[in-house]
């Protein structure tokens, strides 16, 4: 083995460019390969950085008909799961939300929190940097609220101030005392930025109110399965014992990451690595034809050394030998291109709201996985050239002039091109998918002008005891919102509205007068939008048919409704939609009758949705509600106006901050940020399969013309011009290049299924023919020119030359 590495050295320095071409090739597969599976290892098969991550468990509740819908579990619950399991060191509880701190002297800032149980916290060990944790005693009714800080919001909002423990701020208004500061690092369970104690209250205490997300920690050597049966059997007799609030409701255990990342982030991140895996078959097939090539004009060489007593073993080992050499200095250079791309996409990943556990860098796992495909490469794109050269006929071998290779080699040859164009049409039809999604999400209501409307979210304290709690002070409030906004300078128009176009919609079941139901259990639904009466005229909606909402509708008597032009040709077809009656329903509960005053023209409020919901616009003064947007128009940049409107809420509520705020086309591309990612990803997948397979099929074709350059001369000395001889070799290489366009397009058809079913593809089809006639005329192209190059030097030898050759 020594003196075959050592020759394996000595003929990779004896032929150098040859060795940079395989080299450069298997350093972009085992490249893309590692930075991939560093992305899936961390957000797929990573545990939790807590300790015994790997067996944190969440507990979810759910129905056996229907067991992969998930539920949250109620209080009473959590308690009997709690009590009598036998599996798990513990379960915890927390329940999470969106909350504003505000003190004097710091503006207000809204971030995610939690309301934990009091042993949670010590049951993961996941204990104070300083200060205390939450105590049993903090959280019984009438205690004294207190808060834990993250390390990351102690640094930036209290400068990493030694004072801050015991220091009383305002959450949502009400005072609470800072009690410690967890370790650097942690958000837990996701992205949280402070905890609280988790206080049942009456409602909370209710069978029937699923609000908690609950977190086990398995005893050692338990498996999930196991885990899953014990709680079956608790949920069963819970249900039992409570048929009317647990009819019918099971528990199920889940890990961590199957929890948090499952569904379609799963699906596309398992796609990836199915993508590379393509790019890593093309590099082999690419420089398995590149040293099946050597092999065979080292024909003379393999059988001097099988004539004097190597064995076929031998003559494979030392091929072998040579291609796992190659095979580790490709993925050395790989493993700098890997450590680039995954910082590249830590980097893009910065502002789309990652859970604080999945941290991409290459660990143990990674390493390991790159050694493993690293030398499978090298024997994989050996084992061929291996095989052939090994098999050694020493009569025909010997002869001098005899030529090396012949048909096998050139329909092996040809078959390893064929695939890699095929797989280089399935990874180029899925990043023109996600590239033609990307800018169709660009173009998404271009008729209101995004680029010049700033956004902003506003969230007024709404629940049982805040001080938005009545409707009629949101509505106060909202007036005055909007009576000030008109005032600032530079601006156009402003207006406010719970949803804005290609941001999403809320749901709302709702009931057509004279109209029976097809489903009584189930009223049809619609997408809901609260806004104010100028809501339309500033996001530039044209109005069809009827008016727009004046000032007092919506007041008591004078509900009223403006509906989309989808929604009134779903449901009045005739085109008689105004002056009919409609209502919401909520909980089973009917609200008042609504007059429709107007049709309104379609917006994209829900893009990538498969079936988006039919929209209707009521205003805000029959349905003020505590989160709003706030949307102003401007002929001048308009992030000159955040200052302003910041400043102005400011004055208005100083616990109230101003939020998200950025232009409409900001917002919107924030929306679709895995577009971008996850299309630039691909694209450069698919732009490194078809280099590769490129440079295959140039190469083929010109090996196979340099195998026949004395046929070429017989044929021209007998009367062949060039056009035939170019002819002669444009056919074999065009016919590969077809094979393997049909192939793919076949595989790609089927596979852009996937991208279809995770909801990743926004106003196309995953059939779309433009992105796939671009495909054959890019391939078309670029193959013919890859094809058209030897055969135009074919067509240019002297037969003299030519039959001087062999």
């Amino acid at each position: 083995m020594f003196k075959d590495f050592r020759f394996a050295f000595r003929m990779i320095a004896s032929h150098r460019w040859f060795s940079a071409a395989i080299v450069a090739t298997l350093a972009l597969g085992i490249g893309i390969n590692t930075t991939v599976f560093t992305l899936v290892n961390a957000v797929l098969f990573a545990p939790v950085p807590i300790p015994g991550g790997d067996r944190v468990l969440t507990v979810d509740g759910n129905h056996p008909s229907k067991p992969n819908n998930t539920f949250r579990v109620s209080w009473e619950d959590y308690l009997e799961f709690k009590a009598a399991n036998k599996d798990f060191e513990g379960i915890e509880a927390l329940s999470r939300a969106q909350c504003i701190i505000s003190e004097p002297g710091i503006p207000p800032q809204r971030c995610n929190m939690a309301h934990v149980s009091p042993g949670l916290f010590p049951l993961f060990k996941m204990n104070p940097s300083a200060g205390r944790a939450i105590a049993a005693s903090d959280c019984v009714p009438g205690a004294e609220p207190v808060v834990l800080l993250g390390n990351s919001m102690w640094k930036n909002r209290y400068a990493g101030a030694s004072d801050v423990i015991g220091r009383t701020v305002r959450i949502d208004g009400k005072p609470a005392t800072v009690i410690g500061i967890m370790p650097q690092g942690l958000m837990f369970p996701r992205t949280e930025e402070f905890w609280m104690p988790l206080v049942p209250d009456s409602e909370m205490m209710k069978r029937s109110n699923h609000s908690l997300e609950l977190f086990g920690l398995l005893r050692p050597h338990i498996s999930v399965a196991a885990a899953n049966a014990e709680l079956a059997a608790l949920a069963a007799r819970i249900a039992r014992d409570h048929p009317d609030s647990n009819r019918d409701i099971g528990a199920v255990a889940r890990t961590f990451q199957d929890s948090y990342m499952g569904g379609a982030i799963r699906a596309v991140f398992l796609t990836m690595l199915g993508a590379v895996g393509f790019v890593l078959l093309i590099v082999c097939a690419n420089v398995a034809n590149m040293m099946l090539s050597r092999s065979i004009a080292r024909g003379r060489e393999f059988a001097v050394r099988a004539a004097i007593g190597a064995t076929r073993w031998q003559l494979m080992r030392q091929i072998l030998v040579e291609s796992v050499v190659l095979s580790a200095l490709g993925g050395a250079c790989g493993l700098g291109l890997a450590a680039f791309g995954v910082d590249g996409f830590d980097l893009a990943m910065q502002d789309v709201g990652k859970p604080y556990w999945i941290q991409f860098r290459m660990d143990w796992e990674v390493y390991g996985y790159f050694a493993a495909i690293t030398i499978l490469t090298g024997v994989v794109v050996g084992l061929m050239p291996a095989l052939r050269s090994s098999h050694v006929d020493l009569n025909s071998a010997m002869k001098n002039g005899t030529p090396g290779g012949g048909s096998h080699k050139g329909r092996l040859a040809g078959t390893l091109v064929v695939l890699q164009f095929a797989l280089t049409v399935v990874l180029l039809s899925g990043a023109g998918l996600m590239i033609r999604s990307f800018i169709a999400a660009q173009r998404i209501n271009a008729v209101v002008g995004p680029e010049s409307l700033l956004v902003g979210q506003l969230q007024l304290p709404e629940a049982k005891g805040e001080r938005y709690e009545e409707p009629a002070t949101r509505r106060r409030f909202i007036d005055t919102v909007l009576a000030r906004m008109a005032t600032l300078p530079g601006i156009t128009a402003a207006t406010v509205g719970s949803h804005l176009p290609g941001l999403g919609v809320a749901s709302r079941q709702i009931e057509i007068e004279g109209r029976a139901n097809a489903d009584n259990n189930e009223p049809p639904e619609a997408g809901l939008v609260v806004e104010a009466p100028n809501y339309a005229s500033t996001l530039g909606i044209p109005l069809l048919v009827g008016r727009g909402f004046s000032a007092s509708d919506g007041d008591p008597g004078k509900e009223a409704v403006v509906v989309s032009r989808t929604f009134a040709d779903r449901f009045w077809s005739d085109g008689s939609a105004v002056g009919k009656r409609m209502r919401l329903v909520e909980d089973g509960k009917p609200g008042a009758w609504m007059t429709v005053i107007g049709i309104c023209a379609d917006m994209e409020m829900q893009p990538g949705e498969a079936n988006p919901l039919p929209v209707i616009h009521i205003s805000y003064r029959q349905e003020p509600w505590g989160l709003m947007g706030l949307v102003l128009r401007t002929r001048s940049d308009p992030a000159t106006l955040v200052a302003p409107l910041r400043v102005m809420v400011q004055e208005m509520d100083q616990d109230l901050p101003i939020f998200d705020t950025r232009t409409l086309t900001a917002a919107v591309a924030k929306n679709f940020w895995y577009l971008r990612v996850f299309g630039t990803l691909f694209a450069v997948l698919a732009a490194t399969g078809l280099l590769v397979a490129s440079i295959g099929i140039y190469a083929t074709v010109a090996q196979s013309t340099a195998r026949r350059t004395r046929e070429i001369g017989i044929r021209m000395s007998l009367g062949a011009t060039g056009v035939n001889i170019a002819r002669l070799v444009l056919s074999r290489g065009l016919g590969q290049l077809l094979i393997g366009l049909g192939l793919g397009l076949c595989g790609a058809f089927a596979s852009t299924r996937l991208l279809d079913n995770t909801g990743f593809l926004v106003g196309i089809s995953a059939h779309d023919p433009f992105v796939f006639a671009a495909i054959v005329i890019l391939l078309l192209f670029i193959g013919a020119s890859a094809c058209w190059v030897p055969a135009r030097r074919a067509s240019r030898i002297a037969p003299v030359e030519a039959l001087r050759t062999e």
